[in-house]
């Protein structure tokens, strides 16, 4: 076998896709019994739809997604609106449109096109022990099964990755930011929260992102707020009474769509460094396993995407053997931009909560600035494509 990846979220799949596209024999282990993406909504935006439109998932993902048309600026104390960013753009400007998508649904198509593209994925199967030599890996699993060999192995385990160790990079770190999801139905959602586009309330320390789902049938809430605890755990179900102090001075239509929502689910934030790098030998990490970030630029998902992308564009070739110099030459390439967004993300964190008088110059900032101009600045991040189509 060529390479194993040791994860199916969202990264793991689409490295699985893009490498068999390149010729590779691939098998994908998922150490989760039965697939079940934990979250809500995610956001396509173009630098991360172009990629997986180039491995032809554009009509499976287009009959699930919802194309957004703008995202509206607010502020929260009252619902002003500050800007606009006119993300009808997109498509000719960076070739994909901005989408928005439920994560299960995301899964749905990365799933279906894995399995239909003939690559194994085999669950239950987490990773125990990882050995590397100058001609492969050998995995050992927790569940005692056979060993597996490689030539490469990428991991894409997530946050907590059993294999990030090895590449000696240190634990997540607990960002003191937690994020309350839900999904209502849209039919339940007053209009000012209706439509094709992302709604962004910012307030005094917590702010709250909401936009349509399940192909416009949904809507996605997401309420971030402040907490020095980093809590139980991930996906913790947490009664709306605790969310609602966070907001009490806050719009009375925001107020009352976060009440209508009787329970809600957080998942405390973490971040992490890349250290020295993402690879190490024949061994690669892509996505949270690699890189965890805030989801401040909403590139998560598209971050892991990309490193995918970039992992298959790196290994093509006709000379297939030095794995760890491109494994390297990968990393260097990986790196820096992983870094900018890291830093873009932990700054829009901190900006979106500022108390007054900074919010006061925020809010006038952006409004001074525009809604085109403000556009203007993610051509870094949208326009991104792998190295040899760039």
């Amino acid at each position: 076998m060529d390479v194993a990846i040791a994860g199916a979220g969202i990264g793991g799949l689409t490295a699985g896709l893009a490498l068999a596209a390149r010729g590779f024999s691939v098998a994908i282990h998922e150490r989760a019994e039965r697939l079940e993406e934990a979250g809500a909504g995610i956001q396509l935006t173009p630098n991360a739809l172009n990629i997986l439109h180039a491995l032809d998932l554009g009509p499976a993902l287009e009959a699930r997604m919802v194309r957004l048309e703008a995202v509206r600026i607010r502020k929260g104390t009252n619902g002003t609106l500050i800007q606009r960013l006119p993300l009808e753009q997109c498509l000719e400007r960076w070739g994909a449109p901005y989408g928005v998508i439920h994560r299960v649904d995301l899964q749905t198509v990365l799933v279906e096109a894995v399995r239909a593209r003939g690559i194994p994925l085999q669950l239950g199967r987490e990773v125990r022990t990882a050995r590397q030599d100058d001609r492969q890996v050998t995995l050992s699993f927790v569940d005692g099964g056979p060993e597996v060999c490689a030539r490469i192995l990428v991991g894409a385990d997530g946050l907590w990755s059993n294999l990030r160790p090895l590449l000696g990079l240190a634990p997540p770190r607990f960002a003191r930011r937690r994020a309350w999801r839900a999904v209502i139905p849209m039919e339940d959602a007053p209009a000012l929260f209706q439509g094709r586009a992302t709604g962004l309330w910012l307030g005094d320390s917590a702010h709250c992102v909401h936009y349509p789902v399940r192909s416009g049938e949904a809507l996605n809430l997401v309420a971030v707020t402040e907490d020095g605890d980093a809590g139980p755990g991930w996906s913790t179900p947490q009664s709306v009474q605790k969310l609602l102090p966070h907001f009490a001075s806050w719009d009375e239509r925001l107020r009352a769509l976060l009440a209508g929502v009787p329970q809600w689910r957080t998942w405390p934030l973490f971040e992490g460094s890349t250290g020295g790098g993402m690879a190490q030998g024949r061994i690669a990490l892509i996505g949270d396993a690699a890189h965890p970030m805030l989801p401040f630029m909403a590139q998560g998902g598209g971050a892991a995407i990309e490193d995918a992308a970039e992992l298959a564009a790196q290994l093509a070739g006709p000379d297939r053997d030095d794995i760890a110099a491109r494994l390297q030459a990968w990393s260097r390439l990986r790196v820096p931009r992983i870094r900018r967004i890291q830093a873009e993300a932990r700054s829009n964190g901190e900006r979106y909560h500022w108390r007054w008088p900074l919010a006061a110059a925020r809010d006038l900032g952006l409004a001074v600035l525009g809604g085109q101009r403000m556009l203007d600045r993610y051509d870094w991040l949208y326009g991104w494509k792998p190295t040899e189509t760039a």
